[in-house]
């Protein structure tokens, strides 16, 4: 597995930063990193999967936004007191795993997102451990099953597909010897198996058009590393620095960037001093250190008593973008925004724990929102948008992660004896 026989040149195309998946393999379009999504970015959508979309409409946005300011489905000014995520998290699951390829070309992905399988597998992974359901573990092993095979023939994984092994192997019985991990340590190690390649080299490869993207996918990378102990695995992490130092408003998805930095940054190694940007080469990110990333996180949640509460702005500035009239509520923000909270509260750094507390269980209220009656998940966090399983496993992360948080935050404030409120 992961030979790279004919070195990086053999596996890039001309043009910068093109991976390209083998159509014999998947029997669908080649995909290339330089569009993570490339079906929903938020400047153009509004059209189905696979096809370039078109703006949605200001007027068709209004009306939508008129329709949520009237109904109580998402109250601005509340929120339930224990929401019932392990019932929200089980729909999605449910829903999730019945849509998953089990025979045919491609078992083990999910339709119409065959080249999207690292999120939904991670998702599953978490749903089993969350709800100890047999179909979710299967589910999650069936979408290992494709990871692998793809990195098989290509010699390549994602760092989402890289990520969702990391889940396999931490369910696995012996977390330290099993196949996801074993599948890891080989593909780390063959990035600099070949005279003249090195980890660097093939980070400088994976560079992509947006550099919120290039976060993204290092981020993911960085986290996989240090498990399985990578001996570059410090080379990733400073890698995911400077990738993060290029963000900017001028980005697809910069608070996105910053919540999933943030939190691969604290899972990885302590939020220090360490600047983001030592170059001070941008006004945005001059003089920040790392450990300011959870301050600056809180910063972009929205407030209680706007709408969208708890989930988080979509840009620094807060504003709108050019096919767009929400600043925000966007799933994927609202995800990675959450597991960069929880993950910084981890690490017990210099914001209050209860105002860390208080962020998280706000935006774990606004995820329980997302989901549709049939555990379906959109673009927004309204239901807005087209729905994407991606989505769905994304969203079971961080609402695995924040219940643990915060169900670890109760048994620590509860008296010997006592009961826990919080609903498990």
């Amino acid at each position: 597995m992961f030979r790279l026989s004919q070195g990086f040149g053999g596996l890039y195309s001309t043009a910068p930063c093109v991976r390209a998946r083998s159509t014999g393999v998947l029997a669908e379009p080649m995909r290339y990193p330089g569009q993570r999504r490339p079906w929903i970015r938020r400047k153009r959508r509004g059209a189905g999967k696979n096809e370039t979309a078109a703006p949605m409409r200001w007027r068709e946005m209004s009306v939508l936004i008129l329709i949520l300011i009237t109904t109580p489905a998402w109250p601005l000014n509340a929120r339930p007191a224990e929401p019932a995520g392990k019932g929200v998290a089980a729909r999605v699951a449910t829903c999730l795993e019945g849509a998953q390829l089990k025979e045919g070309a491609n078992p083990g992905a999910w339709p119409s997102e065959v080249l999207f399988t690292g999120p939904a597998t991670t998702g599953m992974a978490c749903a089993y451990e969350w709800m100890a359901d047999p179909a979710y573990l299967q589910a999650a092993e069936l979408g290992g099953e494709f990871i692998l095979s793809v990195g098989d023939a290509t010699g390549h994984l994602l760092g989402d597909e890289a990520y969702a092994l990391v889940g396999l192997s931490e369910l696995s019985q012996d977390p330290q010897d099993n196949r996801w991990r074993a599948a890891l340590v080989e593909f780390y190690a063959s990035l600099r198996r070949n005279e003249g390649e090195t980890t660097a080299r093939y980070i400088d490869l994976l560079k992509q058009e947006d550099s919120s993207a290039n976060v993204f996918y290092v981020a993911h990378h960085t986290v996989a590393a240090y498990y399985v102990d990578d001996i570059d695995n410090e080379v990733w992490r400073e890698a995911l620095i400077r990738c993060l130092a290029s963000v900017d408003d001028a980005s697809d998805w910069p608070v996105q960037a910053l919540g999933v930095a943030t939190w691969a940054l604290a899972r990885t190694g302590n939020l220090g001093g360490t600047l983001v940007d030592p170059l001070s080469e941008t006004y945005y990110w001059s003089g920040v250190t790392l450990r300011d990333l959870p301050a600056l996180l809180l910063r972009y949640q929205i407030p209680e008593g706007e709408l969208f509460a708890g989930s988080f702005y979509w840009h620094f500035d807060h504003t709108t973008r050019e096919n767009s009239v929400l600043v925000g509520g966007w799933t994927e923000d609202t995800v990675y925004g959450t597991l960069g909270l929880v993950q910084a509260a981890s690490r017990q750094e210099d914001i209050p724990a209860e105002e860390l507390d208080e962020a998280i269980l706000a935006a774990y209220t606004a995820l329980l929102y997302g989901p549709d009656a049939e555990g379906r998940v959109c673009e927004h966090l309204a239901g807005l948008g087209e729905s994407y399983h991606a989505y769905a496993g994304e969203v079971l992360q961080a609402l695995w992660a924040a219940q643990q948080h915060l169900d670890a935050q109760a048994e620590s404030t509860i008296p010997e004896g006592g009961d826990i409120a919080t609903q498990k």
